[in-house]
Parts: structure tokens; sequence; C-alpha cells
């Protein structure tokens, strides 16, 4: 289990996981970015990266230290995928510029 910035505790396994699963949590390590990323996802549900950037950039506008680049706010989002963190919604979304585009979750 990781603190987020919010004093949230992220479970990295589920509480129906075998103790391997809790036992491989427990050395995963993530980034401060990542747990930004994270933390949007957990607040907000379901969302597109253009959707995750513009929550991002909500809340640096209360927490500077929070900020992430565009790009660095898609690489920590595709971190999280890698890590079974976050996983394809399995629905799409329109992007500002009319292209479809994934709709991320929490993998839970």
């Amino acid at each position: 289990m990781i603190p987020t910035l919010f004093d949230e505790v992220i479970a990295l396994a589920r509480t129906t996981d075998p103790q391997t699963s809790h036992d491989a949590a427990k050395t995963v390590r993530v980034t401060d970015g990542q747990m930004a990323v994270y933390s949007e996802f957990k607040m907000y549900g379901p969302m597109t990266d253009e959707q995750l950037i513009r929550a991002l950039q909500v809340r640096a506008e209360s927490c500077p230290d929070a900020r992430l680049s565009d790009s660095g706010a898609r690489s920590r989002r595709s971190e999280l995928v890698r890590l079974g963190m976050l996983k394809d919604s399995g629905r799409r979304g329109v992007t500002a510029s009319g292209r479809q585009t994934i709709i991320w979750c929490v993998d839970a």
C-alpha cells in the first residue's frame, strides 16, 4: 500500500488476491507523478488522456507541486497501465480534434 498526495492509501493488490500478489505489490515503486495520475482516476473515475490532463491542470492551480506536462501525464498513465493499476475500459471517447480515444479506468 502506498500513500497518495491526498493521504489516501492505494492498494496494489485486491483483498481477494492470493498472498503472492500482496507480496509482489509491496515491491512496486510508484513515483509522485504516477500517484498524482492515479489519484485523479480514483477521484473522478474513467477518463480520456485529455480529461486527465485537464483534471491535473485544475489540481495544479491549487497545488503547483502536482504540475505535470501533457506528455508527462500521458507517460505516467501509460506506466500505470503497464503496472496493472489502470486499464482500457473498453469504452471510447472523442478528442478535441474529433479522433477516437481510449477511456482509461482503475483496474479494480
